[in-house]
């Protein structure tokens, strides 16, 4: 098992900096195609990949990996030689606050987006 701990790192640091030079590359293209006036304002609707209907699944992994994250690294930092059943309760407990976590900010968001799309809505059209 310690040799998957020596390939970890490996496997989370070059996906996740792969998918960070992608968001980077798709907003700079969305703002190359503001400034050259190739586009009006529905560029902020484009969906380049797909990745909008993904954020709140990745937020939700994110903070999973994080705070699990944290737990392994404090429980080494705090405890030389901790017992595997500790190690495991703790980094379950630490998923299950990061899941509550992402509860509540999916459910703010939910709200605001409907409370913007009733405004929308809502509002009258002054082209007509």
């Amino acid at each position: 098992m310690q040799s998957f701990w020596d390939v970890f790192p490996i496997i989370i640091i070059f996906p996740t900096f792969a998918m960070a030079l992608k968001w980077y590359l798709d907003y700079r293209t969305r703002l190359k195609l503001i400034e050259k006036g190739l586009v009006d304002e529905k560029i902020k609707y484009l969906d380049f990949g797909g990745l909008g209907q993904y954020a709140p699944t990745s937020l939700k992994w994110g903070l999973v990996l994080v705070f699990v994250g944290v737990v392994i690294v404090g429980l080494r930092l705090i405890v030389d030689d901790v017992a595997g059943e500790i190690a495991l309760g703790v980094m379950l407990i630490a998923a299950g606050l990061a899941l509550l976590l992402y509860y509540g900010i999916a459910g703010m968001a939910r709200k605001k987006i409907i409370e913007e799309r009733h405004q929308r809505s809502s509002e009258p059209n002054s082209g007509n």
